[in-house]
């Protein structure tokens, strides 16, 4: 049920617009002490009020953006002219007294209506983002989002962020593709994903490189308690048994390659350049093994 805000300081308008909206709208009382806190999807307000709190209201109105909020301003009619120098900046609609129920109704019903369609499209929107940076194969991140992360963290107004970079591949891939296919491929490759993702804490972010390689992003953490993560990450992998549901029972390893910003790069080029060649080396050195950026050394 929408919320609406009585922000009114007669009584007589307060208890007539609450008999008129109660059946369709639930209605709520200000706060004495933060008159326009908490939740609700339309203002109802007058002159004294809007007088008093203009500059609250502008900033309710800015912090909802791109949402839009609804003030519906109760006015007396001038004989000189309508108030509508409040429309379109602090309020959106106008209602005159005597109040007019139907017309009140109406009012409140076309900007009710309006709020949910900016929350409908906010929605679309954010739903829109989050698959621009989102792989369809692991469901993580893809590099769309590796670089516009790792360019917050490096690029931060305030500091570069520490940061270590882990690229992982797993060993033996294809053999698994084919002997069961792409499509079991693919259910494999995710729950790869979802098996490191609980070694990785809220604040890591794991992406999808493309095939079956991915990359750990580890922010604020330097390369012993990343390595100490990387183990675990390499660990979860090898005792896992992948694709039950399809009596397959996989078992497969990963090779890992880290490098830390600043310590072993000074640009984010530079990073994800180290930490691939430090993957290469795990490769080409055995595999199922962890190759980090100091003089590249190699830890089974």
């Amino acid at each position: 049920m929408d919320q609406v805000l009585l922000q009114l300081t007669k009584k007589t308008d307060r208890r007539r617009i609450e008999d008129w909206l109660s059946e369709s709208c639930r209605i709520v009382l200000p706060d004495p002490d933060r008159p326009l806190a908490g939740e609700f999807d339309l203002v109802i307000i007058d002159n004294a009020s809007l007088n008093l709190l203009r500059e609250e209201v502008k900033a309710r109105r800015e912090k909802e953006e791109p949402v839009f909020l609804p003030f519906l301003l109760v006015t007396r009619r001038r004989s000189s002219a309508v108030p509508v120098r409040h429309l379109g900046r602090v309020v959106d609609d106008l209602v005159f007294r005597p109040l007019n129920q139907k017309e009140l109704k109406a009012r409140v019903a076309n900007l009710l209506r309006m709020r949910r369609w900016s929350l409908d499209l906010k929605k679309e929107h954010d739903r829109a983002m989050k698959l621009a940076v989102t792989d369809d194969v692991s469901g993580f991140q893809n590099t769309r989002y590796l670089h516009r992360f790792l360019d917050r963290l490096l690029e931060n107004p305030s500091g570069p962020v520490e940061v270590c970079l882990v690229f992982f591949d797993l060993d033996n891939f294809k053999a698994l593709v084919d002997q069961h296919g792409h499509l079991l491929g693919s259910k494999a490759l995710r729950e790869v994903a979802q098996t490191v993702a609980k070694v990785l804490a809220e604040d890591d972010r794991l992406v999808r490189y493309g095939g079956d390689e991915f990359i750990a992003i580890l922010p604020r953490q330097n390369k012993d308690e990343a390595l100490a993560k990387v183990a675990r990450m390499k660990q979860a992998i090898d005792t896992a048994a992948f694709l039950q549901k399809e009596g397959v029972n996989a078992h497969l390893t990963a090779s890992f390659g880290l490098a830390a910003f600043p310590e072993d790069a000074g640009d984010k080029r530079e990073l994800l350049a180290r930490a691939d060649r430090c993957l290469f080396r795990s490769k080409t050195g055995g595999k199922n093994r962890i190759t980090f950026a100091e003089l590249e050394t190699a830890a089974v």
